[in-house]
């Protein structure tokens, strides 16, 4: 009896015991199926250094799928500190990250890399503080400029779009197809397989990092490489909740966000891009065309100005952003030497 009742003692005591009392548990919540290339490429490597950094200082649990966290409720979902680092695409809240959808103007050639770094440039300069201040960016996905693909082609200029239904995922790309007298649709990433298949839709504005994860080499067949906008998505914490951190627990953090680990991760994207692109060429019944560059140079000219000109309307100096975006560009593409 005394026995059992020394070990109830000390197995009270080590609950108690600074260790376990100072442990904390970061669930990260990506809402993507396991599966998706994200999580094996950036997710959960850079969840596994933090945590082999943390040692027994906390953890962070990584939890995959839309039931937890998905692309409407990211923002709710981690203030409600339902879980405490989420992943989000910011375009998917125009509303809410207005300044933030400068990355995804189009017409401005540059890696994922080089929009990781100017866009957390921006960032580091207080450029996007009135819609992310509440936030702790741990690092953000750059996502590169989408081309344009279409089911039953062919794709060799963007007037190739006239008449045809075609799934993009900003205002601006949704000026360009209507331009070209197409028809803009907003339908989600996850659902555009299936509008292609149904022929609701006849194409799409996309990178090449989706198709491998959704398939999306068996619905299209002519490709058209055309810097046509990019997105930023972002890993972050609110900014109480990485206040509350423990000492310990947020230089760890530290040690694992910021713009270096942005670019990195811009990299990993660009690698993945690449290996998107080399996947569909290599399907049977895929044509990847080039847009001519004149063609490009004239779009750039007569679109541009009006896209730009929508742009700062939309969003309060959006006209000052629009120049530090491109500047800040221009300094990222000279460092990674494009």
């Amino acid at each position: 009896m005394r026995n059992t009742l020394m070990a109830l003692c000390l197995a009270a005591t080590t609950a108690l015991s600074p260790i376990a009392a100072s442990a904390e548990k970061l669930t990260f919540g990506t809402g993507n199926v396991i599966i998706h290339p994200i999580n094996q490429r950036i997710f959960m490597p850079w969840a596994e250094e933090v945590n082999a950094q943390a040692g027994d200082t906390f953890e962070v649990a990584v939890r995959h799928g839309p039931m937890l966290v998905n692309a409407q409720n990211y923002v709710d979902r981690i203030t409600d500190d339902i879980v405490q680092i989420a992943w989000g695409m910011l375009a998917f809240k125009p509303g809410l990250f207005p300044r933030s959808m400068i990355a995804g103007v189009p017409f401005i050639s540059g890696s994922a890399e080089a929009n990781a770094m100017a866009f957390c440039a921006l960032h580091e300069a207080g450029a996007l503080d009135e819609e992310l201040g509440d936030f702790v960016p741990l690092f953000f996905v750059p996502f590169p400029q989408s081309s344009a693909h279409l089911n039953g082609g062919p794709l060799t200029t963007l007037s190739d779009l006239g008449g045809k239904k075609i799934m993009v995922g900003s205002p601006t790309a949704s000026t360009i197809v209507s331009h070209f007298g197409g028809t803009p649709l907003s339908i989600v990433v996850p659902e555009q397989y299936q509008a292609l298949s149904r022929s609701t839709a006849d194409g799409n504005f996309m990178t090449f990092t989706a198709f491998p994860a959704f398939n999306l080499d068996e619905v299209t067949t002519d490709h058209l490489k055309v810097p046509l906008g990019g997105a930023m998505g972002m890993v972050f914490m609110t900014r109480d909740r990485y206040d509350g951190l423990s000492d310990e627990a947020r230089a760890v953090i530290d040690a694992n966000r910021g713009c270096d680990v942005s670019r990195e991760m811009g990299k990993r994207v660009d690698q993945w891009e690449a290996d998107g692109k080399a996947y569909v060429a290599a399907q049977d019944n895929h044509t990847l065309n080039d847009i001519d560059p004149a063609e490009f140079e004239a779009l750039r000219d007569e679109l541009g100005p009006v896209i730009n000109a929508n742009f700062a309307e939309r969003v309060p100096g959006g006209a000052e952003l629009l120049e530090m975006w491109a500047a800040e560009m221009e300094i990222a593409r000279a460092a990674t030497g494009e």
